[in-house]
């Protein structure tokens, strides 16, 4: 016999998967919006690079103008290398594949430079370079990492910190990664709970709950293993291991 708590929390249900589901479809219709924009961008940015490369190869050029004119050039560089990651990051590969870990991790790590600098915070990186190729699809393995190290980064968004992403390689033929925040750290109900579906530490509006439940998922589906460790007033640490590529 169905009561009305009943009803009414299937219909809280129902209202809660609709309202993500209607947020989902708006954040891929302005994902795919945003790639318009970039390729729109890209032309101007190549037209000052180009222009700024060719007044520095003059001779004449007062030293002041010089400087301001290779600053332009950096700057333009600079954005162009967004714009080309946001294109990377929006592009869909099918399922499988190999990547190389530390290229990844370093193309992410440039990728939120600006956001970790925005917050305060220090990013290192402990990068084992002896390590093989891993099977799992290039993009799923930047969203695992811009999942779990932007979670980090808006844990640490007042007080700053440091976040040090590690690779390194177990005697069984397996490829570990560790990214370990000194932010606010979790308490024991919140680290039972993160990978559920819909489950959020953040302030209405400013997380959907499904970032490391995605995470997880696409972990698992490569034969990959996350778990994490943290302690309230002291960090944060997850560690992944996929299998090496065959």
């Amino acid at each position: 016999m169905t009561t009305p708590a009943d009803t009414h929390s299937s219909g809280a249900i129902s209202n809660e998967l609709f309202r993500q589901m209607a947020y989902n479809e708006k954040m891929a219709e302005l994902g795919r919006i945003s790639a318009g924009v970039v390729h729109e961008l890209n032309a101007p940015l190549s037209v000052i690079t180009s222009a700024a490369q060719m007044i520095l190869r003059e001779d004449e050029v007062p030293e002041f103008v010089r400087e301001m004119v290779g600053r332009i050039n950096s700057e333009a560089h600079r954005l162009s290398q967004l714009t080309r990651g946001l294109l990377n990051f929006s592009s869909h590969d099918d399922i499988g594949g190999e990547s190389d870990v530390n290229l990844t991790i370093d193309f992410v790590l440039e990728f939120i430079k600006f956001e970790a600098a925005q917050r305060g915070v220090t990013v290192s990186r402990r990068l084992d370079h002896s390590l093989p190729m891993i099977g799992i699809n290039n993009n799923s393995l930047k969203q695992i990492l811009l999942n779990i190290i932007m979670n980090a980064l808006q844990a640490m968004e007042t007080d700053g910190g440091t976040l040090l992403v590690e690779t390194s390689a177990p005697p069984d033929n397996r490829v570990c990664i560790k990214i370990t925040d000194s932010g606010p750290g979790m308490t024991e109900t919140t680290l039972s709970k993160i990978f559920e579906p819909y489950f959020t530490t953040k302030k209405p509006g400013e997380g959907t709950g499904l970032g490391l439940f995605v995470t997880r998922t696409l972990v698992e589906q490569d034969g990959g293993s996350i778990v994490v460790a943290s302690r309230a007033d002291v960090g944060t640490c997850f560690t992944i291991l996929f299998d090496a590529a065959a």
